[in-house]
């Protein structure tokens, strides 16, 4: 059973601190969002979501959780919320303005290709803004620890790693931000993908 099933019912008990100060990096690191089409992707039950959508801008929120989504939709409009797989997003290509993907990268088994999903929906000059959890940190790599006894992937990584993986799926720009065990990192896509 997934563990996002089995939490998703607390999830916003275990964590509103978390998705407090998460909503309000994003905000600042992107704003002004007024305007902008979000893809909120893995977004869970819809906190953070919520918080961008208060800043102005126009948010969906993708997640693979039955039980995630409908938390979601107690926050969100129903019709901006969308159950469904990253490794297929059911968007056209270029929709999005920004993609934002929040603590849940390292849940993700097949990385490189949710990359290059996210590539197809943003558009030219879009930007994916990654919050991940640095394995550098010992209280991470105990978190993973604890997230593959549960089951998860927990496919951590670093910034450098993760900067590496983002140029190879053809995203250009690419800053890192580091706080403490987290880090922000910001990448654009290209007007035209170089072959």
């Amino acid at each position: 059973m997934n563990l996002f099933t089995v939490i998703a019912p607390i999830y916003n008990m275990l964590f509103p601190k978390m998705q407090e100060r998460h909503g309000k990096q994003l905000v600042s690191k992107l704003s002004p969002l007024e305007g902008s089409k979000v893809l909120d992707l893995g977004g869970g039950t819809g906190k953070i979501a919520s918080q961008m959508m208060a800043s102005g801008a126009d948010v969906w929120l993708l997640d693979s959780s039955p039980q995630m989504v409908r938390q979601a939709q107690s926050v969100l409009p129903a019709d901006r919320v969308v159950l469904g797989d990253a490794l297929s997003i059911p968007f056209m290509e270029n929709a999005f303005d920004i993609i934002t993907v929040v603590d849940v990268f390292h849940h993700i088994r097949k990385q490189k290709d949710v990359l290059k999903e996210c590539h197809r929906v943003l558009k030219p000059y879009g930007l994916i803004c990654f919050l991940e959890f640095n394995p550098d940190c010992f209280s991470i790599r105990v978190l993973a620890g604890i997230e593959r006894l549960l089951g998860e992937p927990s496919l951590f990584l670093t910034p450098g790693d993760l900067a590496l993986m983002l140029e190879d799926a053809g995203f250009q720009e690419i800053e890192a931000d580091p706080v403490s065990c987290e880090y922000l990192i910001l990448a654009k896509k290209p007007e035209v993908l170089e072959v």
